[in-house]
Parts: C-alpha cells; sequence; structure tokens
C-alpha cells in the first residue's frame, strides 16, 4: 500500500518592492499616529478627545494598509483608499477642532488633496502589482 507522495511545499514568493517599500511607509504612518494617541494619557499633549479618535482610525487604517501591502491582499487598494480618506478628513477638521484660523485652511486642504492623491496612486500602484500576481503571496490567505 502506496501512500501519495507529499505535496511540495511552495514557501511563499517574496512581495515585489514596490509593495514593501508601501508597506514600510504605510506602517511607519500607523506608528506615528498611535505615538500621537499615546502621548495624550502620558499628558504629553493636550489634544482634544475627537483628534485622538481621529489619530487612532487614521493609525488604524494605515496598519491595515500596511498589512494589505506586505500580504498582497485584494483588499489592500481599499485599505490605502480609507487610509487618504480618514486621513484627509482628519486634516479638515484640524481647524475646527484647533481653531486654527483662515489662514490655515488654504495649506490644510492642499494636504488633505496631497494625501489623497498619493492614497489613489498608492491604490492604483496595488491593484496593478495585484492583478499580475493573480493571487496573495501568502499561502492559505483567502482573497
Amino acid at each position: 500500500m502506496h501512500s501519495p507522495p507529499p505535496a511540495a511545499h511552495v514557501p511563499p514568493r517574496r512581495p515585489p518592492a514596490g509593495r514593501i517599500a508601501l508597506a514600510v511607509f504605510y506602517c511607519l504612518l500607523a506608528l506615528n499616529a498611535w505615538a500621537q494617541v499615546a502621548l495624550v494619557p502620558l499628558g504629553y499633549t493636550d489634544d482634544p478627545g475627537p483628534l485622538t479618535l481621529l489619530q487612532a482610525a487614521v493609525g488604524a487604517a494605515a496598519a491595515a494598509a500596511a498589512w494589505g501591502s506586505w500580504r498582497g491582499a485584494r483588499w489592500a487598494p481599499a485599505a490605502a483608499v480609507l487610509h487618504g480618506l480618514v486621513t484627509a478628513g482628519m486634516l479638515l477638521a484640524l481647524d475646527p477642532l484647533l481653531d486654527l484660523g483662515a489662514e490655515a485652511r488654504g495649506g490644510l486642504w492642499i494636504g488633505a488633496g496631497g494625501v489623497l492623491l498619493f492614497a489613489l496612486a498608492a491604490a492604483w500602484y496595488l491593484r496593478r502589482a495585484l492583478r499580475t500576481t493573480g493571487r496573495d503571496d501568502a499561502v492559505g490567505v483567502s482573497r
């Protein structure tokens, strides 16, 4: 009685350099946002509660974009766009939350637009890169 040969173990491929770069970038953005959140209870900043919640949301969206970029998940482009939307929303909320004044509004709108453009470019790249591979790089990851 012969048993079938064991399935060949195929190690996951290393993600392409562009996906690695995006994953590292989004990871750094998540760490920065969560550092801002951690400073509040430590008493190093007196940011208002809504701003702290927005920073936590930015950190969560950036972490999702980092993980999805690294793993090659089919939802990675959506996570990149979500991060851009949450971050742009937070930037536009800075004026009413911190009473920055009219002179800051133009810069906030430009910053929010830049963040959205980057998010759309990242999503475009991720969608294109994932279409090229045709699968998640991680073995056993559902699409």
